[in-house]
C-alpha cells in the first residue's frame, strides 16, 4: 500500500509549475490554484516541529522545512478531492489510527517525537492521519460498494485531475519543486532529498 501511495503522491504533480511568487507575493511560502500557504503559517508548524525533534538553525529551504510544506500542499489537494468528490471521512477511524499509534510509539512524547522524525508536526499528526483515510473515502464515495482496487482506481483519477487543473507554486527561497516526483529540491548547492513521506508513512503497520 505504501508503495502504491507513494506513486499516487509523486504523480499529483505532473503539471505542477515554478514561478518565482516570493518577490511579486512577500510574505507566501506557496500556492496551491488559488489557495495561499503564508510564510507565517509555515513558521508556526516549523515551531511546532522544533518542539518536538532538533532542526537546524536556518531552517529556511532545509529539509525539514520542505517537507513540512509539501505536506501542506498536499492536504490542499485532498482537501479538493474530499469536497469533489463527496467524500465522508470517518473521523472514529482516525481516532482509533491515532490512538494505535500512540500505543505503538509509547506514548504521547514518544509519539510526537516519531512524527518530528518524520517531517510531520505534532499539530499535523492527526490531520495526517485523517488525510490517509480520505484517500480510502473517495474511492468509496465514487465506486461505492465495487472492489478496493476500483475504488483506489477512481479515487487516483480524481486526484490526479485536480491536481493537473491547478498550478503548483513555490517561493523560491525554500528551493525548487521538482514536478516529476512530487518534491521540493533544496536551493542551489544543496544535495536534494524527497520533499515528504505519503501519510500512511506514519502507520508502520500499513
Amino acid at each position: 500500500m505504501k508503495k502504491q501511495l507513494k506513486k499516487i503522491i509523486a504523480l499529483f504533480f505532473v503539471s505542477s509549475v515554478l514561478i518565482a511568487c516570493g518577490q511579486q507575493n512577500p510574505g507566501t511560502a506557496a500556492f496551491v490554484g488559488d489557495t495561499r500557504i503564508t510564510t507565517e503559517e509555515l513558521s508556526v508548524y516549523m515551531d511546532d516541529l522544533r518542539s518536538a525533534v532538533p532542526i537546524e538553525n536556518n531552517d529556511q529551504g532545509t529539509v525539514q522545512t520542505r517537507g513540512v510544506l509539501a505536506r501542506l500542499i498536499i492536504g490542499q489537494i485532498i482537501n479538493e478531492a474530499v469536497i469533489q468528490s463527496n467524500a465522508v471521512v470517518d473521523q472514529s477511524l482516525v481516532a482509533k489510527d491515532y490512538d494505535a499509534l500512540e500505543k505503538q510509539t509509547g506514548g504521547p512524547e514518544a509519539l510526537a517525537i516519531f512524527a518530528g522524525s518524520r517531517n510531520v508536526p505534532p499539530s499535523l499528526i492527526k490531520e495526517v492521519l485523517s488525510q490517509n483515510r480520505a484517500l480510502e473515502a473517495i474511492g468509496k464515495a465514487l465506486e461505492p460498494g465495487a472492489p478496493v482496487l476500483v475504488q483506489r482506481a477512481r479515487g487516483e483519477g480524481l486526484l490526479l485531475r485536480i491536481a493537473n487543473s491547478k498550478k503548483i507554486i513555490i517561493n523560491p527561497r525554500y528551493g525548487t519543486w521538482v514536478s516529476k516526483d512530487g518534491s521540493i529540491a533544496p536551493p542551489a548547492n544543496e544535495l536534494s532529498e524527497p520533499a515528504f513521506a505519503t501519510p500512511a508513512d506514519l502507520l508502520s503497520n500499513r
